[in-house]
């Protein structure tokens, strides 16, 4: 059974990002085993640069990306969703990507990734932060969403963004051979 995990970075479980995550969510088949992870949900301590993960191969700081890494490690499909804060990703999404760090050396290479960005103005730092993400761990990219909205679920005004939506889900179909 093929396994989609969608990460939501914002702090809104029904935020801009989490509806357009969710809508493509839905648009899978029922045979799709699809999870969503609320970064808000756990504690992830900053990277603290320590290399460790070099020496044993898994990070040291013990917090929440413990339980996030084996989802990463299972999944077919990896979806990050992200409101834009200040021209950049949240915080927390920033945070749990830098976490990632042990799992370069091509453990999530040949996946299907793509980001979710939703904002208001300039999202050109957040979009290149998801995009860059996901070449540097070698996942096989999927033309991701970018929708503008401010005020929570104002993105169902977004005609193109729900229409990039449903395209992602497509994509996931098709590259998963459903």
């Amino acid at each position: 059974m093929a396994k989609v995990l969608g990460i939501v970075g914002s702090p809104r479980r029904d935020g801009n990002a989490a509806i357009l995550l969710e809508r493509t969510l839905a648009r899978l088949p029922d045979s799709v085993q699809m999870e969503i992870v609320y970064l808000n949900d756990y504690r992830i301590e900053a990277c603290e640069a320590c290399h460790r993960c070099e020496e044993v191969g898994s990070c040291i700081l013990d917090d929440g990306m413990q339980a996030l890494y084996p989802k990463l490690l299972e999944a077919d499909v990896i979806l990050l969703a992200s409101p834009v804060y200040m021209g950049g990703l949240t915080s927390r999404m920033r945070a749990f990507m830098e976490r990632t760090w042990p799992l370069r050396k091509g453990q999530l290479a040949g996946k299907v990734g793509a980001g979710i960005v939703v904002g208001r103005r300039k999202p050109g730092a957040a979009i290149y932060a998801m995009e860059d993400f996901l070449s540097r761990f070698g996942l096989t990219r999927l033309t991701g969403v970018f929708g503008c909205a401010f005020h929570k679920g104002e993105i169902g005004d977004d005609a193109e963004a729900l229409r990039d939506s449903d395209c992602l889900a497509d994509g996931i179909r098709t590259r998963l051979g459903l």
